[in-house]
C-alpha cells in the first residue's frame, strides 16, 4: 500500500493492488465446479426456512433481503444502489472517492461501472436520470479521461443491508442445523472467502 499527494479537492491518494471479479464470470464459474463434484441444484421456492430443512438436516440460509422475512429479522433492509456503465476506451485502474456521495470508478472487460448511490430503505429499482447525470459527474471529475465515453447501460441493486452487520452463525430447530449467512450489504464479494469457511466450519 503507498500513500500519495493529491492534486485538490482530495488531499491524498492511497494506492494498492487487490483481486477484481466479474460476476458475470466468476458464478457460472463456480456453478460449474459444484456440478462437476456432484452437486445437484433445485430451484424451489419456499417461504419457511422449516421447509428447506425437510429436505436436508442442515441448512445454509444465504437469502440476503428475503433472509428478513425467513427469519424475523427486523435488522435486514435493502441499500439501494444506482450505477452506470460506460464503453470501456482503456481504463485499467480502479478508483474511489469515499466522501458522501461515495463515487466509484470499476473498470471490466468491455465496460466501466460507475457508481453510485447507498440509499438505505429505498425499494425502487427504477433508474432515476438524475442520478445517472450526477454519477456520471463526479466520475469524470475523478477520472476525466471518461469524458465523452458512450452510455451502454444503468443498473439499480437492493444491496442486503444488515444493521448490525452480517449474521453468520448455527442455530438448532426442531428439524436440523440452520445456519444463517447474510446481511453482507455490497461487501458480499469482499467477504465471500472468509464466510464460506466459517460457514463450511458450522455446517460440518
Amino acid at each position: 500500500m503507498r500513500y500519495l499527494p493529491a492534486e485538490p479537492p482530495w488531499t491524498r491518494e492511497v494506492r494498492f493492488r487487490a483481486p477484481l471479479v466479474e460476476m458475470g464470470v466468476y458464478l457460472p464459474w463456480l456453478r460449474e465446479r459444484l456440478l462437476a463434484a456432484g452437486v445437484r441444484v433445485l430451484r424451489r421456492r419456499v417461504d419457511r426456512l422449516d421447509e428447506a430443512l425437510v429436505e436436508a438436516p442442515v441448512v445454509v440460509n444465504a437469502t440476503g433481503l428475503a433472509a428478513g422475512a425467513l427469519c424475523g429479522d427486523p435488522e435486514v433492509v435493502p441499500a439501494r444502489g444506482q450505477i452506470v456503465l460506460v464503453a470501456n476506451t482503456g481504463i485499467y485502474t480502479s478508483v474511489r472517492d469515499d466522501g458522501e456521495p461515495s463515487t466509484y470508478v470499476h473498470p471490466r472487460s468491455r465496460d466501466v461501472v460507475l457508481g453510485g448511490t447507498w440509499q438505505v430503505g429505498d425499494w425502487n429499482t427504477t433508474p432515476d436520470p438524475a442520478t445517472r447525470d450526477a454519477i456520471l459527474e463526479r466520475c469524470v471529475a475523478l477520472v476525466p479521461e471518461l469524458a465523452g465515453a458512450p452510455v451502454v447501460g444503468e443498473k439499480v441493486g437492493l444491496r442486503p443491508v444488515r444493521r448490525g452487520g452480517p449474521r453468520v452463525e448455527a442455530e438448532k430447530w426442531p428439524g436440523g442445523t440452520v445456519v444463517h449467512a447474510y446481511g453482507h450489504g455490497g461487501a458480499g464479494m469482499t467477504l465471500c472467502w472468509g464466510c464460506a469457511d466459517q460457514v463450511a466450519e458450522l455446517a460440518l
